[in-house]
C-alpha cells in the first residue's frame, strides 16, 4: 500500500537556485519599493498641486519704505552713508548742490528787493499826492464862493461882464478836476501799495519755503531706518524726481503671494511657519489685502503663464531672523 508520494527533482532548477535554497520569509524589498514608489507621488503632487491643498506660499521679507529724492535737479557732492547703514531721524544722509535752486533764490531776492523799491516810489508819491490833495480842495472852495459871488452880482446889479463870468467858471472847473485827479491817483497808489505788499509777501514766504526745502544742499535722515541697497554715488547728477536712496522704516514683515481658487481659506490672525533654509520662525496673518498682483520675476515658474497672487501680510514673531529683502517661503501651522 502506497502511503507517501515520492518527491521528484525539477528540470527548471539547480542545486544552488536562490529561490529554491532560501527559507520561507518576509521580502522587505518589496515594500521599500512601494514605499518610494509612494513617497515620489506624494513629493510631485505636493510639488504640482500642494498648493492648492493647504498653505503654501512665497514671498518677501519688507517693510515700510521712504523714498529719498530731491525735486530738483541736484549733484551729489557728498554721500555720508552706505547701503544696509542705521540711520537715526535727522542723521546726515548726502550733501548736494543745485544751480536751479541757487539761480531760483536770486531771482525771488531781486523780486523782492524790486517790490520794496517800488513801494518806496509809491509811498513817496501818496504823501505828495495826500499834501497836494488839501491845496486843490481849498482851491476849489475858492472857486467856488467867488463863483457865487459873480452869481450874485449878474443878478443883483449887472455890473459883472459875461467874460469875466466865464474865467471864474472856467477856473472853478479845473479846480474840479485837480482835486479828481488827485482823488484818483491817491486811490490808485493805495490800491498798487497794497498789491505789492501782497505780492512781497508772497515772494518772502516762496524764498523761506525754499531755503528750508534746499536746507543749504544738506539731506537728513526723515525717520529711523535703514538704508536701501542702492544709493547715488558723489558726482552724480540727479533729475528732478530721480531717488537718491531708499530708506526702510518701521518693523518687518513678509509679503506674501496667496494662491486664489483654493480649497482651503486664509484668515486673518492664522498662525503660519516662515522659513528661509534652515532659518524659520513663527508668524502670524495680519492683512490680506482684496487684490491680486503679478508675482515678482523671481517667483514665476518656467514653462507657465504669468502667475497671479493674493497679497497679504505676515507679522513676525522674531525679525532679526531674515536680512532685509530676503525671499521666504511660508507654510500653514495646524497647532
Amino acid at each position: 500500500m502506497i502511503t507517501q508520494l515520492r518527491d521528484h527533482t525539477r528540470a527548471d532548477r539547480f542545486l544552488n537556485d536562490v529561490r529554491a535554497n532560501q527559507k520561507a520569509r518576509r521580502n522587505y524589498g518589496r515594500y521599500f519599493y512601494i514605499a518610494a514608489v509612494i513617497a515620489t507621488f506624494v513629493y510631485l503632487a505636493n510639488i504640482f498641486f500642494g498648493n492648492l491643498l493647504w498653505l503654501k506660499a512665497e514671498g518677501l521679507i519688507l517693510s515700510d519704505h521712504v523714498i529719498v529724492a530731491s525735486p530738483y535737479a541736484v549733484q551729489v557732492s557728498r554721500m555720508a552713508v552706505q547701503p544696509g547703514q542705521l540711520v537715526k531721524q535727522g542723521d546726515l544722509l548726502a550733501k548736494v548742490s543745485s544751480p536751479q535752486i541757487m539761480e531760483a533764490m536770486a531771482t525771488l531776492t531781486s523780486k523782492a528787493a524790486e517790490t520794496t523799491a517800488r513801494q518806496a516810489e509809491l509811498a513817496i508819491k501818496l504823501e505828495v499826492a495826500n499834501a497836494v490833495m488839501k491845496t486843490a480842495e481849498e482851491r476849489l472852495k475858492e472857486t467856488e464862493v467867488q463863483l457865487r459871488k459873480v452869481n450874485t452880482s449878474r443878478a443883483g446889479l449887472g455890473f459883472v461882464s459875461d467874460a469875466f463870468a466865464a474865467n471864474v467858471q472856467k477856473d472853478r472847473y479845473a479846480a474840479m478836476q485837480e482835486k479828481v485827479s488827485r482823488e484818483a491817483e491817491q486811490r490808485g497808489t493805495i490800491q498798487q501799495l497794497a498789491q505789492l505788499d501782497l505780492s512781497l509777501g508772497e515772494a518772502r514766504a516762496a524764498l523761506e519755503q525754499l531755503r528750508l526745502s534746499y536746507n543749504d544742499g544738506v539731506i537728513t535722515a526723515p525717520a529711523d531706518g535703514t538704508v536701501g541697497p542702492k544709493t547715488a554715488v558723489q558726482g552724480d547728477v540727479l533729475r528732478p524726481g530721480d531717488n537718491l536712496m531708499q530708506l526702510y522704516v518701521g518693523t518687518k514683515y513678509a509679503l506674501v503671494y496667496l494662491e486664489t481658487g483654493t480649497l482651503y481659506e486664509v484668515k486673518v490672525g492664522d498662525p503660519v511657519k516662515i522659513a528661509d533654509g534652515f532659518k524659520q520662525t513663527a508668524g502670524t496673518v495680519s492683512e490680506i489685502q482684496p487684490i491680486t498682483v503679478p508675482l515678482p520675476a523671481e517667483f514665476q515658474r518656467a514653462f507657465r503663464p504669468p502667475s497671479r497672487g493674493q497679497v497679504a501680510k505676515i507679522q513676525l514673531e522674531t525679525e532679526e531672523t531674515f536680512p532685509m529683502a530676503s525671499k521666504v517661503s511660508v507654510v500653514g501651522r495646524f497647532w
